[in-house]
């Protein structure tokens, strides 16, 4: 059975959601992470070709996971801790802060892994420019 709350909630992060679409990729090009193509560059930016379209990924993926995913967990963490430490024995709320900060630790971990997954596909099909994260 779906709360009230639960379904306003929904249609927040619906609408949260909405906006990233809408609005990532103006960040992406006022991030610098699309480096290929521009015609009227100073200096000159390379044509965009596979090695710059892995390049752009890797960039993507190293904004996703250190300037969103990262702060965003810490945000979690710090609000699991707030509810655990305001808690004052309720039960609920402790069980609420364990299941956020489990759930974090879970979405967190999936994040990295999905890194590692895309990392060893780049290095197995032989791309060999600079990688986020470049471990050797």
């Amino acid at each position: 059975m779906i709360k009230k709350t639960d379904k306003k909630i929904f249609k927040i992060l619906i609408q949260i959601f909405s906006l990233v679409i809408l609005f990532v990729p103006s960040i992406l090009f006022a991030k610098g992470l699309i480096t290929c193509g521009a015609v009227n560059a100073t200096p000159p930016e390379p044509a965009c070709d596979f090695n710059q379209l892995i390049a752009t990924i890797n960039k993507i993926i190293e904004f996703l996971l250190i300037y969103f995913a990262t702060p965003l967990a810490a945000i979690c963490f710090a609000y699991a801790g707030f509810l655990y430490i305001t808690s004052a024995g309720s039960s609920e709320n402790v069980s609420k802060a364990k299941t956020i900060l489990k759930n974090v630790i879970i979405g967190y971990v999936i994040a990295l892994a999905a890194w590692l997954i895309v990392k060893t596909i780049l290095v197995s099909l032989g791309f060999s420019g600079p990688m986020f994260l470049d471990i050797k």
